[in-house]
Order: C-alpha cells, then structure tokens, then sequence
C-alpha cells in the first residue's frame, strides 16, 4: 500500500534543498479594498479529523509502464566530467567534499569553463513546448512566486502585481503557515477559471543554509503540519463548487510539498480524479524513491515538473543514494526553445545531461519570474 501515512517508507530521507529571498519587496495597494483572509498557524490546527484514505486508490505499482534509470545522473556527471577535465578544468576543485559550492556533488556555482547543455534530441519522448503549454507553465510559476508576498501569506490580501495580472479575480480562502517547519501557503479561488488553487511556497532561507544542508527524515512531517488547515477549506470550496477542477502548485520545497498534497488529496476525496486534479511544480526537488515516482505515475494525476536551465535543487537529493522523479520534465533551457522529456518517470534525455555542473541562481528565476521576491 502507498498511502502517505506510510509513504516516510518512500521519502525517508530527502534534502531540504531551497532558497529565496528573506526579505520581499514592497507591496503596491490594491485600488480595490481587500478583506484579510483568516490565516493560521497550521502547527497549532489539531480540531480537524481528515478524510479516510480511499484503499483502492493506495495500491503501488509493481508493473510500471516506464522504468527509470537511476544511473542515468552518474552517467551523465562521468561524460562531463571527462569533458571539463580534457577542457583544462581541475574537477577535484568543483565538487570536493564540504565544499561550499557544491551539494549533493552538484554545484551551486558554474566553472569558468562547461560543457555546452546538449541541443534537443530529436525523438518520440521529447517534444518543444507548445505556446499554450508554455503560457500554462509560466501561469504555475508566477502563481508560485506570490506564496513569497507577506501580503499574501500571512497577511491575506491578494493584491500583489503577480496576483492581480495572473488571477485578477481570485479570492483567498485561507493562508497558512507552520512555525515549526516553516510551510507556507494558500487556497484560492478563481470563478473566471473554475479552478480552485492550492499553492505552496519554498522556505525562506540563506545560501548557506543550501551548502549546509543535511539529510533530513521529517519532510513528511512539515507537510502534515499544514494539511489539516487547507483541507477542510479545500473541501469545502468543493462542496460549493463541485464542478470546479483542483490545481497544486509550488516552488523549491513547495513544489515537494505539493506533489505530496496532490497525492493526499487523490487518496482522501473521491471527487478529485485526473480529470479534474492536476499538479505543477517549479524547482522541485526529488521527493521520493521508484516505487514512489511508479505510483505517482500510476495514479494519472497530470504533473508537471520544470527545471529552469541548469537549477541545482531538482537534481538532490541525487539518483545515487535511491531516488527517481515522476512526472513529465519540462526543461527551460537559456537561448533554445522548451523541450519536454514526456515520459512520466524521469529521462536521461533532459536536465539530467548538464550534471553535476549546476547552479543556485538558476533556481531564483522560471519563465522570466522571479521566485522569491514579490511582485
């Protein structure tokens, strides 16, 4: 059984691999007189039972239809590494141990010297974005980026340059956060759309506490923390909604806590199927091991998962140590157009082709917006 109760099995260790700004941007006033919505701290929400899990919707997968190559990343990091050596790069000082600009054995920052990201493979997996998938990429990666407004959470006013010029007409339900874990989000409501929104942000942290990151076994943990504060809502939105589809989505560790909130939602409401749940991530890192990413593709949920260009976080915590992405890869390369790896498991024919030579900065920015100042 793949419930999440018992998915720590699954996500044992995972490394909390984010950065934003700590500090966001002033906020313009909205013309139009905002209504605070309530917000919680989702630590101290315990008066609420949740749904049952749905067992016949917890069943792993053993015969998935794809199956990941966990050493495609080694692979990929033995080809340029024989690349940057035979270019006059000395390898031992990029990615040495406790190395400060590197994780994982991914660096934070780029050489002066790399091996050029690969053109698109011309191929029946990997597809160049289409400009409705791109708008619809680029709508979830500036959703993403309001989570980091304090108007937003906690203050629950949606009157941000983001917010109004993506969901001018959305209406918060609730914000929330956890002081404990420090997870951050909110439930929207867009009528324009029919789309209800649960949107997760990343945590607010310094570049060191990126080089300084250790393996960490409570990630699940800081998910639970929140649920029984957006769910009731969510459900309730729902329930006066019932034709309205559900869209999670999140940036860094948001996009981890999403996918996780995707899959709890699927397992506990029966009205949510991959006709009307969806799930889109921005710089997400690795959540959990194959017989996870196989039953996350089993479910049908739709996810999509970006990388912008060489971005560190979706490559930790690394293939090595067990763990494998699900989800189709949408991989927004500088200079070139889109390409979508479309497998639901990930490829060796995506990002995977640049490691282990990545970049922190790269993770501050997805489709020209900025993830961690408010605008």
């Amino acid at each position: 059984m793949v419930a999440l109760t018992s998915v720590t099995k699954c996500i044992a260790l995972i490394f909390i691999m984010t950065i934003s700004l700590s500090d966001a941007a002033p906020v313009a006033e909205s013309k139009q007189p905002q209504t605070a919505t309530p917000y919680y701290d989702g630590t101290n929400v315990t008066d609420y039972t949740l749904p049952p899990i749905i067992s016949s919707r917890t069943k792993p997968n053993s015969s998935p239809v794809f199956v990941g190559n966990l050493n495609a990343e080694a692979e990929s990091v033995e080809k340029n590494k024989a690349w940057f050596i035979s270019h006059g790069g000395n390898y031992n000082n990029v990615t040495a141990k406790r190395d400060a600009n590197s994780v994982g054995g991914m660096t934070l920052d780029l050489p002066d010297i790399v091996p050029p990201i690969p053109t698109s493979v011309k191929t029946e997996s990997v597809v160049i974005a289409s400009s409705e998938q791109l708008a619809k990429f680029k709508f979830h990666a500036a959703l993403a980026a309001t989570s980091y407004c304090r108007a937003v959470v906690p203050l629950g006013k949606w009157n941000c340059e983001n917010c109004l010029k993506y969901v001018p007409d959305g209406k918060l339900l609730v914000t929330f956060s956890s002081l404990l874990a420090d997870t951050n989000g909110f439930v929207l409501k867009s009528d324009a759309q029919k789309t209800i929104h649960l949107v997760f942000r990343g945590t607010n942290s310094i570049r060191s506490s990126i080089t300084g990151a250790k393996v960490h076994k409570g990630f699940l943990a800081s998910y639970n923390e929140v649920v029984n504060t957006f769910f009731p809502v969510l459900k309730a939105a729902l329930d006066a909604n019932p034709t309205y589809k559900v869209e999670v989505s999140g940036h860094s560790l948001g996009g981890a806590q999403a996918l996780l909130a995707g899959m709890d939602l699927y397992q506990r409401e029966k009205r949510l199927t991959p006709k009307n749940l969806s799930i889109y991530t921005v710089g997400c890192p690795r959540v959990g091991n194959p017989a996870f990413a196989y039953y996350v593709d089993s479910t049908g949920i739709p996810f999509s998962r970006s990388v912008n260009n060489r971005d560190v976080v979706p490559h930790v915590p690394p293939q090595f140590i067990g763990y494998l992405h699900p989800g189709v890869e949408v991989w927004d390369k500088y200079d070139s157009k889109t390409q979508i790896c479309t497998a639901n498991i990930e490829t060796d024919l995506c990002s995977n082709t640049i490691v282990p030579f990545t970049s922190i900065i790269d993770h501050l920015t997805y489709y020209g917006i900025n993830e961690g100042l408010c605008l």
